[in-house]
């Protein structure tokens, strides 16, 4: 009785929150639990990010562990329903906290963590993320912060079940400044990572708006028939447009309000963009993106004169 007692409390410790995951297969071989597209609350306990997994012969790679330890556990249990497979990789897209804390699961399961220069130059043992903060103690539970295996620091090729990852930075400074992109070439199927949104807007709060367009177009440039973002149900190859759409639109009504001289203090009034209220996170996202983006542009200007 009392080791059923000692069970059934590891049980609840460890799945806190129910998050309902509920694996959407992509392509053969490939699945993605789809994130809200929210902020981060404790409501959601951090379920807002795409967090997505290849299934090879040989072991699943996942695509970002998403926002606790919880969220991979429970992840890990709906991935052994379809196979029963090892975990052999977890490959991090970039180092914004809702992608990474499942980390410690998957490496408490053996597997290899692989990520960007900057996870290992930004996340720091013992910091408190936003996520802890946020969800507070009860929520964030077993999370842990663990050090990479493999650090990327331009591209990387490996090879799983006779299935090719090809992982690579786009971009010196896009979405953050160590944004990684995987290509399955025999699948023609890419994971962008934050390089790509639908949905919802995106920020640049770490990023560059001028980086973002020239990653999204080097995207692009694979003609990958499959496309899944971070954030965003749309996973077809025209999973950027709407991305690089409202990117370009800004920039060029920057471009024109810096021309008629129009400052920081009237530019989010001047740039309002109307046309986007309908997506998610308007309100909160895209006064501050449009001022982001007018300080590069600005500096951009500086620099030419």
């Amino acid at each position: 009785m009392r080791y059923i007692l000692v069970l059934l409390l590891s049980f609840s410790f460890i799945y806190s929150f129910e998050y309902n995951l509920k694996p959407q297969k992509v392509i053969e071989g490939v699945y993605c639990f789809f994130g809200k597209l929210e902020n981060i609350s404790k409501q959601n306990a951090g379920n807002i990010v795409n967090s997505c997994f290849v299934q090879t012969k040989e072991g699943f790679v996942v695509i970002d562990s998403g926002p606790t330890f919880s969220y991979a556990a429970q992840a890990y249990a709906k991935m052994q329903k379809i196979a029963k497979l090892p975990i052999k990789y977890v490959i991090v897209t970039h180092d914004h906290d809702d992608h990474w804390q499942g980390n410690s699961f998957y490496k408490s399961k053996g597997a290899l963590l692989i990520g960007p220069r900057t996870y290992e130059q930004n996340v720091l043992a013992g910091m408190e993320t936003r996520m802890h903060r946020i969800l507070g103690d009860a929520l964030y539970g077993k999370t842990k912060i663990v050090k990479l295996d493999t650090v990327v620091d331009n591209n990387l090729t490996l090879t799983l079940g006779k299935e090719k990852f090809e992982i690579k930075q786009l971009e010196k400074i896009a979405h953050t400044k160590g944004d990684l992109v995987i290509y399955l070439p025999k699948k023609k199927l890419l994971f962008a990572g934050d390089l790509v949104f639908n949905g919802r807007l995106t920020s640049l709060r770490d990023g560059s708006l001028l980086g973002s367009l020239d990653a999204l177009k080097k995207i692009d440039a694979y003609h990958a028939k499959v496309i899944i973002g971070g954030h965003g149900y749309k996973t077809d190859s025209n999973a950027t447009k709407l991305l690089e759409d409202y990117l370009a639109t800004m920039k060029a009504k920057i471009l024109a309000a810096q021309d008629n001289d129009i400052g920081m203090d009237r530019i989010t009034k001047e740039v309002s963009m109307p046309e986007y209220k309908k997506m998610k996170l308007y309100d909160v996202l895209h006064k501050r993106t449009v001022s982001d983006a007018y300080r590069e542009l600005e500096m951009m200007e500086e620099d030419d004169e």
